[in-house]
């Protein structure tokens, strides 16, 4: 295991450049992967058999233009994404919400060893007996998009944190591209609300890279000139929108976030004092309140919609 931090000069510099980078990050396996042109891929952890085949597709053929794959390492979309850069002959790199001591999930050791034999990388900002929890993961989000020139969203269920991970590489300047999805599933609403807010729509490797003037597309006879399945343009239709806000506010730290904005607390320190709440439980809830659609961004902080 190396550690780094970020005054040393193997820190990546594009996490440098986002908003709250990592003061550290520990890592296990290849470090020259943070060197790469990465796109991440991310996706439901509990997605279905055709998100779980496409993340593999994809993850493949952007092996095959010289991409590295990044992702979470949990179950479903990620998995599917490290082990489709492997199986094409790919290096992946996983970043954990937890320390190398405590891999999670327990089911993925072996994957998280695979992943280290097969020349991948494996990276955390948290010492390596620090034990998984649910706002980690979210704040491990920000670095899968850090390190990325682009993510690429599989599959999302509304409010995931597939949605924050989108959310988050949206702000740092990242390409975000959304393959379509069956809009009565609900593993394709997060999704689609992607494509409605100005996603990039996705259905080849070829238009990924495409997206960017510094990437030259490689043709293969065989591999990555197949499109994906010829119905998946049809799977995908105009919705209408409803303009009635349906602000579900059931998560009591949400809620209380949400009614001091109303009251006129815009700034996030100022919320973060008035409700005696870290700025990391802050910042996760007013994430997923933007992500709802109950408040957006102002000069200075937060205002209800």
């Amino acid at each position: 295991m190396t550690k780094i931090t970020i005054e040393d000069k193997e820190y990546p510099k594009q996490l440098k450049e986002i908003k709250n980078p990592p003061k550290q990050l520990y890592l296990e396996g290849n470090i020259e992967l943070l060197k790469q042109n990465i796109i991440s891929i991310v996706g439901s952890r509990n997605c279905t058999q055709n998100g779980e085949k496409l993340a593999k597709k994809f993850a493949s053929e952007l092996t095959m233009q010289k991409i590295t794959i990044a992702s979470g390492m949990a179950k479903g979309i990620d998995s599917a994404a490290h082990i489709g850069t492997m199986e094409a002959g790919g290096k992946t790199i996983a970043v954990l919400g937890n320390g190398f001591n405590h891999i999670f999930p327990k089911e993925n050791i072996e994957l998280y060893k695979e992943i280290i034999r097969k020349g991948g990388l494996i990276v955390s900002e948290y010492p390596p007996d620090t034990e998984a929890k649910s706002n980690l993961f979210l704040e491990r989000n920000r670095i899968v998009s850090g390190l990325s020139i682009g993510v690429l969203v599989v599959e999302a269920a509304h409010r995931s944190g597939t949605s924050v991970t989108a959310k988050l590489a949206e702000s740092q300047g990242r390409k975000v591209f959304v393959l379509p999805h069956e809009i009565d599933d609900k593993y394709g609403v997060g999704t689609n609300n992607l494509i409605k807010k100005g996603a990039i729509l996705v259905t080849s490797t070829k238009d990924i890279i495409n997206n960017f003037e510094f990437l030259e597309y490689i043709e293969f006879k065989k591999v990555c000139t197949a499109n994906i399945d010829k119905n998946i343009n049809n799977k995908i239709q105009e919705q209408k929108t409803n303009k009635t806000l349906e602000v579900r506010l059931t998560n009591k730290i949400e809620k209380e976030v949400y009614m001091l904005i109303k009251n006129g607390n815009k700034e996030v320190n100022e919320i973060a004092k008035k409700s005696n709440k870290s700025i990391s439980e802050i910042t996760n809830a007013l994430l997923m309140l933007e992500l709802d659609g109950a408040i957006k961004k102002i000069a200075g902080g937060y205002k209800c919609i």
